[in-house]
């Protein structure tokens, strides 16, 4: 499911907006982990369903 948070970072206001089941989002065909906009753009997401690629870490 789509998640949407509000953020206020140096007194401007932003929505941050992800898949909480760890999904990719996309907008105009461009694919995101997770976006930040401000908030007066009022861009809307939609879940896909390719997973976000997590990174391995390697100890040698």
């Amino acid at each position: 499911m789509i998640v949407t948070e509000r953020l206020t970072i140096g007194g401007r206001a932003f929505v941050k907006t992800y898949s909480d089941e760890g999904y990719m989002v996309e907008r105009d065909g461009v694919r995101y982990s997770e976006a930040i906009d401000p908030a007066e753009f009022d861009r809307q997401y939609t879940e896909t369903d390719e997973p976000i690629e997590k990174e391995e870490l390697i100890e040698e």
